[in-house]
């Protein structure tokens, strides 16, 4: 057996949890030692039961042979001593000590943001997350979610539209599809971009593992973006990580009576970066060192891009950068209907030619 042999099974020891696992690193050093340690060694450590499923379970050939069949199902399998687990979680607090993955990891050489929001998503909400989503993808930025319904499936599909790369870190094992909406979703990701988690096949989705798999979502990125999310909403868990491990925070405001716009509210009070157009993000991910040259350029495509259609011109022309419009007036100017008055200034946001400083109230960009 090798070192992934040891570690896998160390990780995969019936009874035996995260925190009798640290327990006895702390101890023993090393899975591998733990693998040779005398009975009368753990003993002080572990109850008998999770000691006799130890002891049962130090099979080399039943080890291995689990272990081919994760390989067969194109699972990977990441210890925290191998060249390829992803740098940035050997840092975070409570690192991970083995990971699963099918598909690709993200490229640390590019930018990486986590996109966060509610399950119980507005319309707006999923609409904005996939169309930042689809803009930052397009421009180099990966997009990492949680595979939930809501914002994380609007963003992983934005995306994917935009042909970029995105990566879902789930809360149960790496061979559970939940919720079940979203198969054909984990599908894409296994062949375009990759999911991953901390338990291994047959783990069963709790809700006590999603704060958990919340750290990770955020150590693995340059940023949190959080764009739907209620004051408790584990989405604010995130951001919380987040802050912890030194990643910048973004918002997308909303109505101050919006219970969904109150998580995003309360961050940019505390000093997140309020978003209104994609180059809020690109600047601060610049920042970071990606490429400042290609950054700049980025910003020079994105502020001089041609508007779409005569209708999208119609709404720009009766928007100024002194005096806010509201959307009713711009409905009595434009004599356009509703839906259509809001998709296109929802497009206007998004290519960065206006913004709201009010909720209903638009302005130029400058």
């Amino acid at each position: 057996m090798d070192l992934a042999h040891i570690w896998f099974w160390f990780l995969n020891i019936p009874g035996l949890g995260p925190t009798l696992r640290t327990t006895l690193l702390e101890e023993f050093k090393h899975p591998l030692h733990v693998f040779k340690a005398d009975r009368k060694d753990l003993s002080p450590f572990l109850k008998d039961r999770v000691l006799d499923t130890l002891v049962r379970t130090r099979d080399p050939e039943k080890i291995m042979k689990k272990y081919r069949e994760l390989q067969e199902k194109g699972i990977h399998f990441l210890h925290r001593e191998m060249n390829e687990f992803p740098e940035r979680l050997r840092h975070i607090e409570d690192p991970p000590m083995g990971l699963y993955l099918i598909g690709k990891l993200p490229d640390p050489a590019r930018p990486i943001l986590a996109m966060v929001g509610s399950r119980r998503s507005t319309v707006y909400g999923r609409e904005m997350a996939s169309r930042y989503a689809g803009e930052l993808g397009a421009r180099g930025v990966q997009i990492i979610s949680g595979l939930a319904l809501g914002v994380d499936a609007a963003s992983h599909r934005g995306a994917l539209d935009a042909g970029a790369y995105t990566m879902g870190i789930v809360g149960g094992g790496i061979d559970t599809t939940y919720p079940r909406e979203n198969y054909n979703l984990y599908r894409q990701l296994y062949q375009r971009g990759g999911v991953l988690s901390e338990y291994g096949p047959g783990i069963p989705n709790r809700s006590g593992l999603f704060p958990r798999r919340n750290r990770l979502i955020s150590g693995i990125s340059d940023g949190v973006f959080v764009l739907e999310a209620g004051c408790k909403s584990g989405s604010l868990i995130t951001a919380s990580h987040g802050l912890l491990q030194g990643k910048d925070i973004f918002a997308l405001p909303g109505r101050i009576t919006d219970p969904l716009s109150a998580g995003c509210n309360y961050l940019i009070s505390q000093g997140a970066v309020l978003v209104q157009t994609p180059r809020d993000i690109l600047e601060v991910l610049g920042d970071r060192g990606y490429g400042l040259a290609d950054h700049e350029k980025i910003k020079i495509t994105s502020s001089k891009r041609m508007l779409d259609g005569p209708e999208e011109n119609v709404i720009y022309n009766l928007i100024d950068g002194k005096s806010p419009v509201s959307f009713e007036r711009l409905l009595l100017l434009s004599g356009y209907e509703v839906t259509k008055l809001t998709s296109i200034l929802l497009k206007l946001e998004m290519g960065g030619w206006i913004f709201q400083p009010r909720q209903d109230l638009y302005l130029h960009k400058l």
